[in-house]
């Protein structure tokens, strides 16, 4: 008996560290959390295997790499009756209920991300940048560079028009690395905010994080 309750124990123990095993996290000089790319990808892994934003029409749409815009606007409080001027990156944090918003900047200036490494998992996904771009002088387009076939741009095109789009930015955390943010554009036409909480070692969606139409 007391053999089978050494064994239960090292099974547990063994449980234990599994589930711990993508929770080890360092820490720089200043005692912030150091975010690696993986971290970020292994969160869009999780939260998009049974998603609320892969669904319905988006359920097989091609994934694109959205960049945060760090832009001003005006804030009522509606508490104080006062408008402030907040940046994006202001309101992500309080979002996020992080104080400190120059580690959510940090964030928004750290480059180590690329989406197309969750492909995978089964996600089809393709970064812009690597397919074309367009080039404008003033509000007019003047030139369109592809880096691929004709072939290749009009499938993707063609995929398009069937399965439509979903562009997605990388994630955003808190400092306790319990809340991430996410921007997603659905088709270019609208998107909203995502806003995720650890609960239990898992990531689960909490609620909406305002909205935008184009």
């Amino acid at each position: 008996m007391k053999l089978y309750y050494t064994y239960l124990l090292i099974f547990l123990l063994s449980l234990s560290c599994e589930n711990s095993k993508d929770e080890l996290i360092n820490y720089d000089s200043n005692g912030y959390p150091i975010i690696t790319e993986k971290y970020k990808l292994d969160f869009l892994k999780e939260v998009l295997k049974d998603s609320i934003v892969l669904s319905g029409r988006y359920k097989n749409a091609l994934i694109f790499n959205k960049e945060i815009v760090n832009s001003k606007r005006l804030i009522n409080d509606k508490v104080k009756g006062t408008t402030q001027t907040k940046s994006d990156i202001q309101i992500i944090a309080m979002t996020l209920n992080e104080k400190d918003s120059s580690f959510v900047y940090n964030q928004y200036l750290d480059n180590d991300f690329n989406i197309e490494n969750i492909q995978p998992n089964g996600h089809k996904i393709i970064d812009w940048k690597n397919i074309r771009k367009n080039i404008y002088i003033g509000d007019s387009l003047v030139e369109e560079q592809v880096f691929v076939t004709k072939d290749s741009l009009e499938s993707i095109y063609q995929y398009l028009k069937k399965n439509r789009s979903v562009s997605i930015s990388k994630p955003i955390f808190n400092k306790p690395l319990n809340k991430a943010y996410i921007e997603v554009d659905f088709s270019y036409l609208n998107g909203s905010g995502f806003l995720y909480e650890k609960t239990n070692n898992k990531w689960q969606f909490k609620d909406y994080a305002g909205g935008w139409t184009r």
